[in-house]
């Protein structure tokens, strides 16, 4: 595996599969890359949602054939260590 993406980077989807709508997903849609968990590993990528609320887990191939990276962040906490909790995207 690559170096992960770090926390707080933003994404955008850009490429939909099979029931995306059906999921609520939508060509175009932001989320923030969430804080690594020790327990689900480095590559079990949180997504959280523009409430800040983690709502949903990829992986990262899903994340390299769905999603583009759009404002890579420099966090260097990948576990969120002393970090305050992700809270709702800015517009």
């Amino acid at each position: 595996m690559k170096k992960p993406i770090p926390p707080l980077s933003v994404v955008v989807l850009k490429k939909l599969w099979p029931h995306a709508r059906k999921q609520g997903h939508e060509v175009g849609e932001k989320r923030r890359i969430g804080y690594y968990s020790r327990q689900d590993g480095l590559d079990c990528i949180w997504l959280v949602n523009p409430q800040g609320e983690y709502d949903w887990t990829i992986d990262h191939s899903f994340l390299r054939k769905h999603f583009e990276v759009i404002e890579r962040s420099k966090e260097t906490s990948l576990f969120g260590v002393r970090r305050a909790v992700i809270g709702p995207m800015r517009s």
